[in-house]
Order: structure tokens, then sequence, then C-alpha cells
């Protein structure tokens, strides 16, 4: 269990685990009980591995695996003109830096085939697209785009492939600069200060107490994995970040092997197998796929207590933030992750849930809920 106090002017946290207890159960494969393909297929560098036609989204799936890097590619091919692609990249954070934040900026700053400040911007307002972002989670890093017209389809696909496989972060130190940090000095008689969009994006962040406490929620859950750093960066700790390691990161998360590519909707698949592998994958030779170890057991449930910063002259009665966390279990396995927030909507999510009620009339809580987030391994 977390106890979260506050402490005036203090940037530590307060957080207790009465108890932690992780039950760490064997990894179930995503595809279960599927037909193989008996003579895989090879289409524009990509060998079928699977394919099953699923009645609940009425549209043929299908499983490749790039012959040349390993890149897996899964498309569910129906009728739905909302086109979408996306890729995503297992980035697993070493710090508390912020390199897969950071770099997710970055690389939307301008790339090889479109030389443009932020051809992400220019995308947005000149294309037709229905979705396009980019996201940081704690292990992964996911570039999905929609849209309904076939030429802009494969424009954005274009735009987002050569973002994060040929950016200019290697031949301009400012879009590092700019996206992750710097030091500015306003005037002569202001002190230096540290500036960068991710750096203020993530000080904003932390300006919430349930910030930090989810922060050394995974510190001490995750002590042994990727899961236990904060990817989207820690605003102490990004300022630690060289444009070497930078770099590095790219080097080592961004290849092809690394990947994994989803379709949807009703474009050509043979037309998207093709972009992909001509323009992009063919250029590379296998490298290494990274994944996310995971956490043991502990031997005994923990109990850690920290501290979070509060403005000087600010309330601080009833301040205090408690949590009781479990790992349980693996994300893959859908039936458990399902259970798992049903019982957190009906026991605790609604204004007459029991565990909720009884809480708040012992005086335990005020604000109370309760959630099953899905990593590697259920939290």
């Amino acid at each position: 269990m977390y106890k979260l106090k506050h402490r005036k002017m203090k940037t530590n946290l307060k957080i207790r685990f009465n108890g932690i207890l992780a039950f760490l159960l064997l990894l179930n494969p995503i595809f279960l009980a599927a037909s193989k393909t008996e003579n895989p297929t090879t289409i524009h560098g990509f060998k079928l591995i699977e394919k099953r036609f699923v009645k609940e989204v009425n549209a043929d799936c299908y499983f490749f695996e790039h012959v040349k890097t390993g890149a897996k590619l899964f498309k569910i091919a129906n009728d739905d003109p909302n086109k979408t692609f996306s890729v995503t990249f297992h980035t697993i954070p070493n710090s508390d830096c912020g390199e897969a934040h950071i770099i997710e900026h970055s690389v939307l700053n301008g790339s090889k085939n479109f030389p443009v400040k932020s051809p992400f911007d220019i995308a947005i307002k000149g294309s037709l697209n229905t979705f396009i972002n980019a996201m940081t989670y704690r292990d992964r890093t996911s570039y999905p785009v929609s849209s309904l017209n076939d030429k802009d389809y494969f424009n954005l696909m274009h735009i987002y492939l050569d973002a994060v496989f040929n950016p200019l972060i290697y031949n301009d130190e400012r879009i590092f600069l700019q996206e992750g940090w710097h030091y500015e000095l306003t005037d002569k008689e202001s002190p230096v200060q540290y500036r960068g969009v991710v750096y203020g994006e993530m000080k904003g962040s932390f300006s919430s107490p349930t910030r930090y406490l989810t922060l050394h929620m995974y510190k001490n859950l995750f002590p042994e994995t990727g899961y236990g750093f904060e990817s989207g960066g820690y605003p102490p700790a990004i300022p630690t970040l060289t444009y070497e390691k930078f770099l590095d990161f790219h080097k080592t998360f961004y290849h092809p092997s690394n990947s994994y590519f989803f379709l949807y909707g009703n474009a050509d698949i043979y037309k998207e197998l093709e972009f992909i592998n001509d323009n992009y994958l063919s250029n590379y030779d296998k490298g290494k796929r990274y994944l996310i170890e995971s956490q043991k057991p502990f031997a005994e449930m923990k109990t850690v207590s920290e501290f979070y910063p509060v403005m000087e002259g600010a309330e601080i009665k009833d301040q205090t933030y408690l949590a009781l966390n479990y790992v349980y279990d693996y994300g893959t396995n859908l039936v458990t992750t399902d259970a798992l927030n049903l019982l957190s909507y009906f026991l605790f999510n609604r204004e007459a849930s029991p565990i909720r009620l009884a809480l708040q009339e012992a005086g335990i809580g005020k604000d109370i809920s309760c959630s099953c987030i899905a990593y590697k391994q259920n939290v």
C-alpha cells in the first residue's frame, strides 16, 4: 500500500506500500488455437504466417513476418474506407531521462524525404486524415494515422515511415535541444533555466500528486525491469540526457526488426506491403528485437513512503494518498485482464460500489478508484 503525503516546498514524495504481491504466470501466445498456413506465401518480402476470418470484426486477418528483417505485420482487411496504418517500436527505457518521449517528438521534426521543420503539423493541416498522432508508452512508442482517401493514406504512411527511419536528428542537434532540453537565459539579470518541449510537458504532468504516486508505484513494483523507469521523463532527470545517448536510443530501438506494423481497412494489401518493403524495410538487414523482462515475485510485501511537493501556504489537510498495488498475470491473458477490469468497475468505480462505500463510510478515503493497467504484466 502506498501512503502519499505532502511536505511544503519539498521535491520528494511520500508513498507507502503496505503490500505489493506479484503473481507471475506463463505468457500465453497472442494467437491461440490458430490454423497456421501450411504453405507460407511471400508477398513483397513479407511471409504470410497465418490467415484467419474473424467474425467479430467481419474481416480476414493476416499475420506476416518480413523475411529480411523479421518485422511483424498484422492486417485487418475489411470494407471499412477509414484506412489505418501504424508502426510501433519496442522502446524500453533504462533511465528516467525520457529518451523514448523526446525521440517521439523529435523524429516528427523533419526527415530525409520531408526536410521541413514539422511535417507532422503540415500533414494535420493539409491532409484528409481522420486521425493522426504519436504516443509513448512505458514499453513502446506508436505512430498511428488514418484516412478515408487512398492517396492521402499512402502519403501519410510515407511521412511517418520516413520520420521514424530517416529523421533529421542525426544532422541537426537543435531538434534535440528544442524537443528535449536546453539552457535558456532571458536576460542578464535572470537565472539560467531549463527549457524544452518535453521538459515543460513533464513539469506540467508532475504538478499532480497522483503523477508522483504513479512514478513511485512503478519504481517499486518493477525494480528489475524497464517499467521501473519513467519513459515520459522525470523533470529532474531529463537534463542529464546527452545528445549522444539520445541518438544511441534511436539507433538501438528504431530498427525494423524491433517493430510491429498494423494495417486496417479496405486499402489494397499488396500495395501496402509493396510500399513498406520497397521504400523502407528492404534497406535493412536483420537486427535485434528487444523484449521487456518480467518482474520476479517479491519474497514479501513492500511498504514504501515518499513525499510530493506542495506550494508554500497550500492546504495540506486530507491530502495524503494511499495505494495498494498488485502485479497479477500477463496482459495477453485477456480473460484475466477483462475480469480484473470488470471487478474494478463493479466493486470500486461506481457510486454505489460496495467496497467504495465501505471505505468511505469507514473514513478511510474520499476519492476512491481501482484500475487494471495491462502492459506485459497486469497492475
